[in-house]
């Protein structure tokens, strides 16, 4: 597996954290010094004097770092099969002018996903079999699977495709791997109870759907809309199916050059045949009686209707399993998510570009006429780390899978650990990144994850959550654990147990936050909140955007650290954020601040839904934890609000805070802290590799 040095702005050590991350500080003159904007005198106090940067120390220049001695070596692109060879594809379509494959290829090919076999032969026939049932991290001597341009033909049009383990998948530059239009390729067979009718035709305004005639049946479809969003199989996928079971392999990367575009926007397309063969209802149309298209699903699902979800497919997800890694690779307009790696132990993702809406389809509109963006684009994350619920790998019924696979019958805890992002640029609808738990405290944990030297754009910043449960509190669980998953934690009693941390060990460093609607979030709630804990933060720099989408108008929330996100029912998981540690943060533009621990008889739940579980009495309260360093604004903050909260100043902080006995908040310099100059942003905004913007 990918092992992270815990050298890594170890968490809980002060003293490592206040050295910064990275490979040291940059010697260039600071930029954006944050003299414009001060602590004003009177909000100061005797807790949070006004303080200046060390002059000894260089100030660390975001953005400029190209090499970092904590983290492993970049991932090596591997030798590539001759040109004859059966492992190396050449494309059968080719994409007009503007990159987007015709939408007649699907009528001229005959099949709507005319790719899909030869793609998944070729990863069954190439494979390394012995590498794909190991914890052990082999992906050097990993087969290779080459998708190549073929003449004037740069395209291939695929549906699901399972990577069997012990393979590297390779798109050339110049060719890009489409995912099919057709739902109905990714029907996942997940069932549920029965629904009422299910939602139709939209209205042609931003709100409102008809209700069509078809009732709910307990199956949820790819392409439809349900309280459940389980109905798809991903487009990529480390899961292999013998018949109903399901095996999760190892050591499987994909690398580019090259593209893999989800056309998120285009019309979906299907046949009556393979409608009859999925037993799926027909397409939901546009109030034009067009198709409807991935993203338009989202939309209403999210918006029109609200509270329901879309059912599209993730562009990948590495479920469970060991090592998977994405190089060098851009992946564009996903129907859903971009990357959920879940329940996996080592996933890299270094060297990748993550951009939707692509200018094409910013000239496009959806179906009530608003222009495809990053505002009217629903939950497209970037890459979404998450933990699952513990599960077994199955082992294949005879006859064995293709390539001599015999598959295991290996458990998995579902944990997700040893993550790691570097040196990537995402721009996308919804969360630039999400550290996820799960919504129960038998799920598994989030722990040791490293996001360095990256650039994000449109989203929504760098999150935890909201899901942020999971961890028995088992000490034999415990025992083997990462010293920095327990370090600096008090545990929390959940539900008559003892519960550690559901999310730790998280280190994001040197990271440019350009127009993000937010910047360090950890947002959770009652019903699937947990223990965070050892999340530290350093080098950032952040703006907002200076002309908002008519759609998304709030400005940037620079830190937004809450236990109150969404009104849910209470099921008894309180969150507690402890040992949170901020920096260096540089934060150019007029921005609001929240810093809120949890308080059961905090106002925030007032006309919340009743849960499954009382509101306790006398009150649950967990305060926030958080160290504060070199963290500046240099416009006055929009608003600064903290509730239920200890904070720790160190020096060069001038977002005021205060001591407040009604808000139950302290707030406690400590004077041994030296912070260096602020955080150097002159650099830090660059242009997305590549891609425009409107």
């Amino acid at each position: 597996m990918i092992r992270i040095s815990n050298r890594v702005c170890a968490a809980g050590l002060l003293a490592v954290l206040l050295a910064g991350c990275g490979g040291g500080g940059s010697s260039g003159a600071s930029g954006n010094s944050g003299a414009a904007y001060t602590t004003p005198a009177s909000t100061t106090g005797s807790s949070n004097p006004a303080s200046t940067a060390a002059a000894t120390t260089a100030a660390y220049q975001v953005g400029t770092t190209t090499s970092d001695p904590n983290l492993p070596a970049a991932p090596v692109m591997p030798s590539l099969p001759p040109s004859n060879a059966a492992c190396r594809l050449t494309a059968s379509y080719a994409t007009q002018a503007n990159g987007l494959l015709p939408t007649t290829t699907e009528a001229t090919a005959g099949s709507t996903a005319p790719d899909t076999a030869r793609i998944q032969a070729a990863l069954y026939a190439c494979a390394n079999a012995a590498n794909a049932y190991t914890s052990t991290n082999t992906l050097s001597s990993n087969g290779v699977v080459e998708l190549s341009a073929g003449g004037a033909n740069n395209a291939f049009l695929t549906g699901p495709l399972s990577m069997p383990g012990g393979v590297t998948l390779v798109i050339d530059n110049g060719v890009t791997l489409f995912a099919s239009r057709d739902p109905t390729q990714y029907e996942s067979g997940t069932t549920g109870a029965s629904t009422a009718n299910l939602p139709g035709t939209p209205d042609a305004a931003s709100t409102g759907a008809a209700t069509s005639a078809i009732a709910g049946n307990g199956t949820y479809y790819c392409g439809q809309i349900y309280p459940n969003d389980d109905g798809c199989k991903p487009l990529i996928s480390n899961v292999v199916y013998s018949g109903t079971s399901k095996i999760y392999t190892s050591n499987n990367a994909i690398m580019g050059p090259g593209t893999i575009d989800g056309q998120g926007g285009q019309p979906l397309y299907t046949t009556a045949a393979n409608l009859t063969a999925a037993g799926a209802p027909p397409l939901i149309t546009r109030p034009d009686g067009t198709n409807m298209s991935w993203w338009d699903l989202g939309w209403e699902g999210n918006e029109a209707i609200a509270g329901e979800d879309e059912n599209n497919p993730r562009l990948i997800e590495p479920l469970y399993g060991y090592n998977f890694t994405l190089f060098n690779l851009t992946l564009q307009n996903a129907p859903k998510f971009h990357v959920t790696p879940t329940g996996i132990n080592g996933f890299t993702a270094w060297n990748v570009k993550i951009f939707t809406p692509t200018a094409v389809y910013q000239a496009m509109n959806n179906y009530w006429g608003a222009p495809y963006s990053y505002a009217s684009i629903k939950n497209t994350d970037g890459i979404d780390p998450g933990s699952k619920s513990p599960t077994t790998s199955a082992t294949p019924a005879s006859p064995a899978l293709p390539g001599g696979y015999t598959g295991s019958a290996g458990s998995f805890t579902g944990d997700i650990s040893n993550i790691l992002v570097a040196y990537s640029y995402i721009s996308d609808s919804d969360d630039n990144m999400a550290i996820k738990g799960e919504s129960n405290i038998a799920d598994g944990r989030v722990y040791n994850i490293t996001v360095a030297h990256n650039h994000f754009f449109y989203g929504h910043g760098m999150s935890i959550g909201s899901q942020t449960s999971g961890l028995d509190g088992n000490p034999a669980n415990l025992a083997t654990a990462d010293p920095a998953v327990v370090a600096n934690t008090t545990p929390l009693t959940v539900q008559g147990q003892l519960v550690y941390p559901s999310v730790s060990n998280v280190n994001v460093y040197d990271l440019s936050m350009n127009y993000t609607d937010n910047g360090v979030r950890i947002k959770t709630n009652w019903s699937e909140g947990g223990l965070v804990s050892n999340a530290n933060y350093s080098n950032i720099c952040m703006q907002g955007n200076p002309s908002p989408n008519a759609l998304d108008p709030t400005p940037q929330a620079a830190v937004i650290i809450t236990p109150y996100y969404t009104a849910t029912g209470n099921a008894g998981l309180y969150p507690s954020y402890q040992n949170i540690n901020v920096n260096g943060l540089h934060e150019l533009t007029a921005a609001s601040w929240t810093f809120q621990g949890f308080n059961s008889a905090s106002p925030n739940l007032q006309g919340w839904p009743t849960g499954s579980v009382a509101v306790p009495s006398p009150a649950v309260v967990n305060p926030l934890g958080i160290t504060l360093n070199n963290v500046v604004a240099d416009v006055a903050p929009l608003s600064v609000t903290s509730s239920d909260a200890n904070i720790t100043l160190g020096g060069n902080v001038n977002v005021a805070l205060a001591n407040s006995t009604t808000n139950n908040v302290t707030v406690a310099r400590n004077t041994t802290i030296t912070a260096p100059p602020t955080v150097d942003c002159s650099k830090a905004f660059v242009a997305f590799p590549g891609q425009s913007f409107p």
